[in-house]
């Protein structure tokens, strides 16, 4: 659990802190220690209650962020579609189609992922300087 509460609250761009702030206002009380113990996987036992909290702040499965079974995926959103024909259009004209064409069904964070690595590797080429 504790890996995937980790790469939840970093696609929510969410801290141990920020998620003690969200479930105080639904009426949720819980430690921003106790969030950031669940996160390291020191505390491994938190309550249904807690997790089914956690989950829809999420934006997760209840069993995804148990361990229990791969993620739903979920719509795009309407900048995550343009994201995605945005590297799509990059890779292709890296002379990459293939990977381009691979990215269907990939999570909005993989294709972020996949941005940063293009963009980490023009940078390393200097692809990108005016002479």
């Amino acid at each position: 659990m504790a890996e995937r509460l980790g790469e939840a609250l970093r696609a929510n761009k969410l801290s141990a802190r920020g998620v003690e702030r969200a479930l105080k206002r639904q009426g949720m009380t819980v430690s921003h220690a106790y969030i950031s113990q669940l996160k390291k996987g020191e505390k491994t036992n938190p309550t249904l209650e807690l997790l089914e909290a956690l989950a829809a702040l999420l934006g997760v499965q209840v069993g995804w962020l148990a361990g229990e079974d791969p993620p739903a995926p979920r719509p795009l959103t309407e900048e995550e579609r343009r994201q995605q024909e945005a590297v799509k259009q990059e890779l292709t004209e890296l002379g990459v189609l293939n990977i381009a064409e691979r990215m269907t069904g990939l999570s909005p964070l993989s294709i972020s992922a996949i941005a940063q690595m293009v963009e980490a590797m023009r940078a390393a080429e200097a692809l990108d300087e005016t002479p």
